[in-house]
């Protein structure tokens, strides 16, 4: 009898535990996405519900597998925004669909395209060009016929005519790289590519690249430091999280006097 009660105690610690995880991990995948000051979208892991400002939910739409990445912006230049999602398949590492929504009266899907060969891990926009069109890019970990190594790569697309478009998927940048996002440093009405790369004594670098019409030109480097990660783009500003010898903190990145800073900031 002793040895039934030990064993449904663990059992029920076991369980407890499996619904703590569970809570925590899709409470933590619930991100919202201020659109405009009439509507405002919930990206859950495996669906998107687009809310009024009454809070009142207007729109949703459930995907098969889950969310891995998202992004919202104008790519085909009519001033309305698109929603576009990468998704995957249960157990998966890398992403396989990527679909695009209008999100024109509520929310639509427009074009679908299985990227699952590329192994995509990240979907990002930005317009590199100055068009007012956000080109789309999806991260992906492949080789490519002038670097046979299997890598990171920024492959960017452009949508014409109802489809994405290859507008360059160029073998890499000019260092290893962990992560990246497009952002206008210079404040020309152009975005560069912003990335965190891998120097060869293994310390780390934020990097910027210019779009030259056919490929990316190096711009601006950081000072190198021990460890950067955690690249994100908040109320139009660019974190990261510096080791460096002033120990652990977050740093904001921008471009001062011609040269590219990395200013510490007092955020979590």
């Amino acid at each position: 009898m002793k040895y039934f009660r030990k064993n449904l105690i663990w059992i029920i610690l076991f369980f407890l535990m499996v619904l703590f995880f569970i809570f925590n991990i899709n409470k933590k995948t619930v991100r919202i996405e201020f659109y405009n000051e009439n509507y405002y979208i919930k990206i859950h892991k495996k669906k998107v519900i687009i809310h009024n400002s009454k809070k009142q939910k207007i729109a949703s739409h459930k995907v098969k597998g889950s969310i891995q990445d998202y992004s919202i912006g104008d790519i085909d230049g009519d001033h309305l925004d698109e929603l576009v999602l990468l998704t995957k398949k249960k157990f998966k590492k890398y992403g396989g669909e990527l679909t695009i929504f209008s999100l024109n009266e509520g929310i639509k899907e427009i074009y679908r395209e299985d990227f699952s060969r590329l192994k995509p891990w990240k979907v990002v926009l930005g317009d590199i060009d100055g068009d007012g069109k956000y080109e789309v890019s999806i991260g992906v970990y492949k080789k490519t016929p002038f670097h046979k190594i299997i890598a990171k790569r920024p492959f960017i697309y452009s949508y014409e005519n109802n489809k994405l478009q290859p507008k360059w998927r160029g073998s890499r940048l000019s260092k290893p790289f962990t992560d990246y996002n497009f952002y206008d440093i210079d404040k020309d009405g152009i975005d560069e590519i912003i990335s965190i790369e891998i120097l060869e004594n293994g310390e780390k670098v934020v990097n910027t690249y210019k779009w030259e019409g056919f490929g990316f030109e190096g711009f601006l480097e950081s000072d190198s430091f021990k460890d950067i990660k955690d690249l994100r783009i908040e109320d139009g500003l660019v974190y990261v999280k510096i080791e460096g010898e002033e120990g652990v903190y977050m740093g904001e990145v921008k471009m001062k006097d011609n040269t590219l800073k990395i200013e510490r900031v007092n955020i979590k």
